[in-house]
């Protein structure tokens, strides 16, 4: 059987969003040759082994609905097959795993052609921002209005956007924004915490990093009571019988935490009696 693996070169797959220019890499890359491009879900090829190996094919689209087992088999027969997505994480893994991905970047090319036609058009702008994207806009852009109209069209949550933006501005500047979380409007929230900065940060950003959780509650939970109870335990486990009852409910990193040993399993080990096949 076939194998692509075995091969020096894996078949290449584009990624970039729109505009970024991977149909015109992709045709770049069949170079001279003749090719065709198909989207990856509605490739018209009956017979793949009888399409001429020398020709190239430009399968287009591969995150949507993909029809795996002809790309499959073309990546395994053909060597001149070019792939393109907007993403990764929506291409299957069997294809993923049989090819180079090389990324694009960001860059829309579709607005020089843009500039061609209207030498005076503004350039449009991306707004659906990710968590990340929204912190360093706040951080970083001084276009205060720009940075409140991402935030009310995106609408990250408070708590969330205020923990990651907390770690790299001095706390008087957010004082009086977490005072007013969830008691006024959100709207009059992301206002405030706009124009509370300047957006003149410099350096490396910091993240907001994710802290543990208590085990109290389970514990209480386990134990069936109520985690406002639970300064009553350490009486509680004085009672021996109330002890050996614990650790039965709980496992052994929470008898850890209670400084509580829980006993092992004993092994039941069962001698078998020879009889006189056995000898």
């Amino acid at each position: 059987m076939l194998s692509k693996t075995k091969t020096k070169e894996k078949t290449p797959i584009l990624v970039g969003g729109y505009g970024s220019g991977k149909t015109t890499k992709a045709i770049e890359l069949m170079g001279n040759r003749p090719y065709v491009r198909y989207q990856a879900n509605d490739i018209d090829i009956e017979d793949v082994y009888s399409y001429p190996r020398h020709h190239g094919v430009i399968i287009e689209d591969v995150h949507y609905k993909p029809d795996k087992d002809k790309i499959l088999d073309l990546i395994l027969i053909n060597k001149n097959v070019v792939l393109t997505s907007l993403n990764e994480k929506d291409v299957p893994k069997t294809i993923m795993n049989m090819c180079t991905r090389k990324r694009l970047g960001r860059k829309d090319y579709r607005q020089n052609k843009i500039k061609e036609l209207a030498p005076n058009s503004e350039s449009i702008k991306e707004i659906d921002k990710s968590i990340f994207d929204l912190n360093m806009e706040i951080l970083k852009n001084k276009e205060r209005d720009y940075v409140l109209r991402l935030l009310k069209h995106n609408k990250p949550s408070d708590m969330q956007i205020l923990s990651w933006v907390a770690p790299n501005v001095d706390v008087n500047h957010i004082t009086f924004v977490d005072s007013i979380m969830r008691k006024w409007s959100i709207d009059y929230f992301y206002e405030i915490l706009t124009y509370s900065l300047s957006g003149f940060h410099s350096g490396r950003p910091q993240f907001a990093k994710r802290y543990t959780y208590s085990p109290v509650p389970k514990i209480m939970s386990k134990l069936n009571l109520k985690t406002k109870d639970s300064y009553l335990v350490k009486s509680l486990l004085q009672n021996n019988e109330y002890s050996k009852w614990a650790t039965k409910k709980l496992n052994s990193d929470e008898c850890k935490i209670l400084n509580l040993k829980k006993p092992k399993k004993q092994r039941i080990t069962v001698s078998k009696q020879k009889g006189l096949g056995d000898f």
